[in-house]
């Protein structure tokens, strides 16, 4: 169970499983349950908008960036299995590339290349890779 980062989850003393499991913990558990890190990171250039899901619940709105400086990135943490992260570009007039990756608990789990002019690129990754 614990490739699936559920491990943590099950016992009511997350603690007890210290030094038990290799490596960084893939989710924490607090009050609300079990919360996934998420990093979404942007490289290349040209890149006119971009948009990120803040808590990747269904139904939420997407928070926009205008002409983000490059490399940008932002960390956010989600809620367990219901999380559905996702990262999206648009590219200028004049085009350009990018690079769309979204880590989750610090693995890559979804990882985008767009290039053109307009060109949209969107990258849904798996809450647990």
């Amino acid at each position: 169970m614990s490739e699936q980062g559920w491990d943590r989850a099950l016992w009511k003393d997350a603690g007890v499983l210290d030094g038990a499991i290799s490596g960084p913990p893939r989710s924490f558990v607090t009050g609300g349950g079990t919360r996934l890190r998420v990093e979404y990171r942007v490289t290349g250039e040209g890149v006119a908008e971009l948009n990120y899901t803040p808590t990747g619940q269904e139904g939420e709105e997407e928070v926009g960036v205008d002409e983000p400086r490059l490399p940008w990135s932002m960390e956010v943490f989600m809620p367990g299995p219901i999380a559905i992260p996702v990262l999206g570009v648009t590219l200028g007039e004049d085009g350009g590339r990018a690079e769309l990756v979204v880590l989750v608990d610090g693995r890559e789990s979804a990882r985008v290349t767009v290039t053109g002019r307009s060109a949209i690129g969107i990258c849904v990754a798996d809450p647990f890779p």
